[in-house]
């Protein structure tokens, strides 16, 4: 991994998060990942840092310096246009998140939160904004329930669906978290929140002065203050950015505790990550980044491939007396998170196998002939493979008569 540590506009960055700026290195022991993202982004996201994913893979950014909303189509790339832009009731603004309907939530700044219908865009106005107190709304997460979580530097405030008022009052609030700035809820109910160089985990109902379920922080986590993204994936694993010139994001397993290595650390001159800040996450880790001083949004293949499903259509053409019987199949729906590589062709009469053979990603059809069959029923199993290993046979049966 290249460590190299370059220093770009620290004056802006500093006073975005307000945190401390450290370099360092990632842990010996992490799998380091050096890769070029799958898309960059970078039409109308010109100081980016709030950023969420809907159910549709639309992307919604916050532009902080440029006070405004915007939303790209799912599968933008390049310098994409938007497909809405929104600025009325934008301050500053940070965190955001899109809730089951589609409203959009943004923290803001000036400590409030301004809620958008699904179709707002240009100068429509919020459907409501409601206050959190004194101090700038960093982070905004809904949670699986509704509820609204808002990161105030030292606190989590939990809202109901109907906020209302300037302060709205909290259903809970998490007291006494080390100052910070992200916050994300598990599907599970878990709350993470980062706390200067470390990551703390509460209960579900966590209120008040709550103890941490679980804290990661250490030499070996490879963390370091100000940690502004924060991210779960369907295993669990735990996701941060690190807002610092080490520029890097690193994951964790689902248990992880203490002064743990983590399982990656994505970083280095080819992810092209300039100060990192709110993060989507997809999944087996597809990532996708605010990268607030490379004005851009970076969307990286999956970080945790597994072996790809099963080959589609698997058919066997021709009469039953043909001369040569034609196999054909499509690629699997699910590649894993990594490219197929290759398939494997197997015919077997009983548990006699006739013949084996494996092909390239783009071979998927292959003739056989009648000689090397038997009279009686067969059945023809055809598997992909990736980086990962072979994935799961499809099979179909057909007969030769001789």
């Amino acid at each position: 991994m290249n460590n190299t540590i370059r220093v770009i506009g620290l004056g802006a960055a500093t006073a975005l998060v307000g945190g401390a700026l450290v370099a360092t290195a990632p842990s010996a022991s992490a799998d380091d990942v050096n890769v070029a993202p799958a898309r960059k982004i970078t039409g109308a996201t010109t100081s980016p840092f709030g950023l969420a994913k809907d159910g549709a893979g639309r992307i919604y950014v916050t532009n902080f310096s440029q006070n405004n909303l915007v939303v790209y189509a799912a599968g933008a790339n390049g310098a994409a246009a938007p497909t809405r832009t929104l600025t009325n009731g934008i301050n500053n603004p940070r965190g955001v998140d899109v809730d089951s309907n589609g409203f959009a939530y943004v923290a803001n700044n000036n400590g409030t939160v301004s809620v958008y219908a699904p179709s707002a865009d240009g100068a429509d106005p919020p459907v409501k904004t409601f206050g959190t107190g004194a101090g700038a709304a960093l982070g905004l997460d809904v949670g699986p329930t509704g509820s609204i979580f808002v990161r105030k530097s030292t606190t989590v405030n939990v809202y109901s669906p109907a906020a209302a008022g300037n302060p709205a009052p909290t259903s809970r609030q998490i007291t006494g978290v080390p100052a910070g700035n992200g916050v994300h809820v598990a599907a599970n109910g878990t709350t993470w929140a980062d706390a200067g160089a470390a990551l703390r985990a509460y209960a579900p109902n966590a209120n008040a002065a709550a103890v941490p379920l679980r804290t990661i922080a250490g030499a070996k986590t490879g963390l370091t203050a100000p940690i502004v993204g924060l991210g779960t994936d369907g295993a669990g694993r735990v996701y941060a950015t690190n807002f610092n010139v080490v520029s890097t994001a690193v994951v964790f397993a689902a248990n992880a505790e203490g002064n743990v290595d983590p399982l990656k650390v994505l970083g280095g001159a080819a992810t092209q990550l300039d100060r990192p800040s709110h993060i989507a996450v997809g999944s087996g880790g597809r990532l996708t980044v605010a990268n607030f001083s490379g004005q851009s949004v970076l969307e990286f293949g999956t970080l945790f491939a597994t072996a790809p499903s099963k080959p589609r259509a698997l058919k066997v053409a021709g009469k039953k007396s043909a001369k040569k019987r034609k196999v054909s199949w499509k690629a699997p729906s699910n590649n894993g998170g990594a490219a197929i590589t290759g398939y494997r062709l197997v015919v077997k009469k009983g548990n006699k196998t006739l013949l084996k053979k494996n092909f390239g990603p783009g071979k998927r059809s292959y003739k056989i002939k009648r000689s090397k069959l038997r009279k009686g029923k067969h059945v023809v199993f055809v598997k992909a493979k990736n980086s990962k290993g072979f994935g799961k046979n499809a099979k179909k049966a057909f007969r030769v008569r001789k």
